[in-house]
């Protein structure tokens, strides 16, 4: 599967699950950005907003590139709002 650096991604719907366990985080609302292309996998900033509005990020987290999905804006107006603000 081809990433795209810079570009905005939601996390697969089949592995939801494992990384909102895996991260503490409600995977519906990360935002997930690639900055490097590491063969099948890329190295990735994450960001998320909480409850109450404060944003906050993680910086190089590994995604395999199967497991991300490009973003779908009708679905996810919050995270492409997000990826606008900072790319």
């Amino acid at each position: 599967m081809n990433i795209h650096l810079n570009k905005p991604y939601s996390i697969n719907t089949d592995k939801l699950k494992r990384y909102q366990a895996h991260y503490q985080i409600s995977a519906t609302e990360m935002l997930i950005v690639p900055q490097r292309a590491m063969g099948e996998e890329s190295a990735c900033d994450v960001r998320w907003e909480d409850i109450d509005g404060a944003r906050h990020v993680m910086h190089n987290v590994m995604f395999r590139n199967e497991n991300l999905v490009a973003l779908d804006f009708l679905l996810y107006d919050n995270l492409y709002k997000l990826w606008k603000h900072y790319y």
